[in-house]
């Protein structure tokens, strides 16, 4: 009986002898065409060779285990030479010590006027914190949601790279696969683009193993948290804080803190508010990152299970709900650039930069514009309201016009003319001469002045001037009647006896621009308000009116703190210079209170404080204003067209606008809501010291009532007196200075007629 070849002999036919016994099959067939016999023998010969001897094949052995470790070696020689090629590579891979361009920057903070509410940032969102002012859960916070390895790896997770390489190419949710270490190199340092390929992907971890190596764990995870982008157009943790909760990183609960780090995964896409799919993709990452917490042993369950997602602020808006951000941040850059403060240490110097704005306040000013109807009227009208503060100036609130409409700011930039809201400049300026605000003008309309100011009959060349058809035609009456019920001509007359030059130079002296005044020079137009004059400056103007006479300057930076915390002298923070004496400006101040409580600007009245001002309107009611104070505050309102056209037909406001409409109710609605925030205090009452003047000068054109306005003695002198004088030794009333015997000697002081009495009285 033969034997059977045992089994771990048995051979497999491998792909060479297939092809054997393919060439076998092949010349058995060409036999067969020729010899029968050799046909029956091939079968033979392959069976013979498919079933050979094993020594056969063992014999071939060695050339197959050389084959096998030929290829084991070329595997090791590769792996080692990749081995060594990583090794060089990473001994050659520079420790990363300069940070990208910008990424350092904190810009400079600007803040309300409680020093501590931050109303924007000036530069990049950013603010540095130390590593123990973050406290100890938020910090966990973020490495339960971005790297949970992070003190027990080495800089790279090899898991997290390969679970999100998996989930990217199964189209699943994009998961980080870098460790903080990793995104602090690839975002903080140089040498390393935000592009997405394998060899940043390289560079990146071999910066990362650096980074790990020579720097401790406490810098790395500070740095990350000091530039890692939150949203919301904010870098760094301490920035973040500001923006969603309005709160120091210091402050934040467990809840917030997750919520920020939860942030950090995608910070374009998150919503923080609502029932949308961002919306729930966060509350979904911030309940992971809890739950992380838990896991990572920083929190228990059972205060876990007690935390609930957090609310945050609406919107980091900067100027809150007042939409003047971008007014607010240029009138700050113009301020900075007149300091002379470099513009690199604006955006990148970490300066501290404190205003006198009042939140609330700048929030009045918006209602009191919008309740108007200011957002709706056509984009030809500019409109603004600012206050500021009469004893230095400063401004306390603002409001430049809807940006909708609009991003020209309407209040620190000249838009309108001044109209009759300059004439308390002229009654200062005849009060500077010595004159007294009890001192007559003739109030009749209309008049004609020549160019030494005085009368002209009416067919004669000359300046026509007539009062606002609400007022008509008026007798003598003394300057605070003529300032109350803003007479045109008795003004006109007062400019030119107080010196126009005069009246230019005090405009000036209480903070009116030069240059606006320059066109009109020795222009009888000038007492009128032909001058362009910016808002700011008619509210500081006014307040040196409520202060005693002391010219500020407006201005809206209080307090500029370099990072070293030096203070930088601000100019403004001087005393402001005497301008009037108290005497002066409080007859000033009587004269526009009169105006609020029985003149034109009777719709500005206040129940809780004492209100002074003057209304304005120019030519064809193309501007209105109304500028007016109380002691504590100084605020001017103004509306105009900037194609000259009428102010009327405006959303919400009936008929033509005028200074004493419009203007005097948003200033009204405005003070009313700021004065709840202040005590009343009494304004102080004149004495009414100076020389009284009589300069009711009577027409021309009338010989009788000019005979009678001669014959006081203290007229006798006047231009007027002498032209009618027809030769030496006469007089206006007749041929001789001494009457005719039987005549009635004129008395040198007439009786009072009823107007003057009322006028003498008040």
């Amino acid at each position: 009986m033969r034997r059977r070849t045992p089994s771990r002999h048995r051979l497999v036919p491998t792909r060479s002898f297939l092809r054997r016994l393919s060439r076998t099959s092949i010349s058995g067939q060409r036999s067969r065409r020729g010899s029968g016999r050799g046909s029956r023998r091939a079968p033979r010969r392959v069976l013979s060779r498919v079933f050979r001897r094993p020594a056969v094949l063992w014999a071939k052995r060695p050339r197959m285990l050389r084959g096998i470790r030929g290829f084991l070696a070329a595997c090791l020689a590769f792996c080692l030479v990749l081995i060594g090629a990583v090794v060089v590579t990473y001994i050659r891979t520079p420790l990363p010590t300069e940070p990208q361009d910008g990424v350092t920057d904190e810009g400079s903070a600007v803040y309300y006027a409680d020093g501590r509410t931050p109303a924007f940032r000036l530069g990049a969102n950013r603010e540095v914190v130390r590593h123990e002012q973050i406290p100890e859960h938020v910090r966990w916070a973020v490495i339960a949601a971005e790297d949970r390895g992070f003190y027990s790896g080495h800089g790279v997770s090899p898991m997290g790279m390969a679970r999100a390489l998996v989930k990217g190419a199964s189209g699943g949710e994009t998961q980080g696969g870098s460790t903080i270490t990793q995104q602090l190199a690839r975002n903080y340092f140089k040498g390393l683009s935000q592009k997405r390929s394998f060899d940043r992907k390289f560079k990146e971890i071999f910066v990362a193993l650096k980074l790990d190596e020579h720097r401790s764990k406490k810098e790395i995870l500070t740095l990350y948290l000091n530039t890692v982008f939150f949203g919301r157009q904010t870098s760094g943790i301490q920035a973040a804080a500001r923006a969603y909760f309005d709160k120091d990183v210091w402050q934040l609960t467990v809840a917030e803190g997750a919520l920020l780090a939860a942030m950090i995964q995608r910070p374009m896409y998150f919503h923080t508010q609502g029932d949308t799919p961002p919306a729930r993709a966060l509350r979904a990452r911030w309940q992971y990152v809890i739950n992380g917490m838990v896991t990572l042993g920083k929190l228990s369950r059972a205060q876990a299970d007690r935390e609930r997602f957090p609310q945050t602020r609406d919107e980091w808006r900067g100027v809150d709900v007042s939409g003047q951000t971008l007014l607010v941040r240029q009138r700050v850059l113009d301020e900075l650039r007149e300091l002379d403060v470099p513009i690199q240490s604006v955006v990148n110097g970490k300066l501290k930069i404190y205003t006198s704005l009042d939140q609330r306040w700048m929030r009045y000013a918006e209602q009191a514009m919008k309740a108007a109807g200011e957002p709706r009227w056509p984009g030809t009208v500019r409109a603004g309201l600012i206050a500021v503060d009469p004893r230095d100036g400063a401004v306390k609130a603002f409001y430049g016009g809807d940006p909708k409409r609009s991003q020209y700011d309407s209040v620190f930039n000249p838009v309108a003319q001044a109209g009759s809201t300059f004439k308390p400049y002229v009654l200062a300026a005849a009060l500077r001469r010595g004159y007294s605000a009890r001192s007559i003008v003739n109030g009749r309309s209309p008049q004609k002045f020549a160019p030494d100011g005085q009368l002209t009959p009416m067919t004669a060349p000359g300046y026509l001037v007539e009062n606002d058809e609400k007022i008509g035609s008026l007798g003598p009456v003394d300057l605070v009647e003529a300032t109350a019920q803003s007479v045109n001509t008795g003004y006109v007359k007062l400019g030119f006896e107080a010196g126009l030059d005069n009246v230019a130079r005090t405009a000036t002296d209480l903070g009116v621009p030069a240059a606006a005044l320059a066109p009109f020079k020795n222009q009888a137009g000038i007492t009128l308000g032909t001058a362009t004059i910016p808002a700011a400056d008619q509210a500081a103007g006014y307040a040196a009116f409520a202060n005693g006479g002391l010219a500020v300057r407006p201005h809206v930076i209080t307090k500029i703190v370099d990072a070293w915390g030096r203070e930088i002298p601000l100019p403004w923070r001087r005393p402001g210079r005497r301008v009037l004496t108290t005497e002066q400006a409080a007859q000033v101040t009587y004269s526009l209170r009169q105006t609020v409580q029985k003149g034109t600007g009777r719709r500005a009245a206040l129940t809780d404080h004492e209100a002074a001002g003057k209304t304005g309107t120019t030519d064809r009611n193309r501007a209105a204003w109304f500028v007016g104070f109380i002691p504590q505050l100084s605020t001017a309102v103004m509306m105009t067209d900037t194609k000259g056209a009428p102010l009327k037909g405006l959303y919400k406001q009936r008929g033509t606008v005028s200074g004493e409409t419009t203007p005097a109710m948003i200033w009204r609605a405005f003070m009313a809501k700021a004065g709840r925030d202040l005590t009343f205090e009494p304004h102080a009452e004149p004495a009414f010291t100076g020389q009284v003047r009589n300069w009711a000068q009577p027409s021309p054109d009338n010989p009788a009532e000019l005979a009678q306005w001669c014959s006081l003695p203290a007229n006798r002198k006047a231009p007027a007196c002498l032209k009618a004088q027809v030769g030496r030794g006469t007089s206006p009333l007749g041929s001789a200075t001494t009457p005719p015997r039987g005549a009635t000697r004129p008395s040198a002081r007439p009786t009072p007629t009823r107007v003057d009495t009322r006028l003498r009285n008040g």
